[in-house]
């Protein structure tokens, strides 16, 4: 696959990651995934801080190519 999809997803995925393992490290609620046999709780606030910065990395992407035209 082309370089241009997998640097927003490689963003998006990273920063999922990363606030997932700081709400582990911090004991933070909104930032954390609880998983057990019985039940499995996830925050989507990561989630949808990884899917804007997967959008706002594109579009930096796009822009900057646009001003090297």
């Amino acid at each position: 696959m082309k370089k241009p999809f997998w640097i927003p997803l490689t963003a998006a995925l990273g920063t999922m990651a990363l606030l997932y393992m700081i709400g582990l490290i911090a004991d933070i609620e909104v930032l954390s995934a609880e998983f057990s046999f019985t039940y499995t709780e996830f925050s989507f606030l990561p989630i949808v801080v990884g899917v804007v910065v997967g959008f706002v990395t594109e579009w930096v992407m796009k822009y900057r190519k646009g001003l090297r035209k």
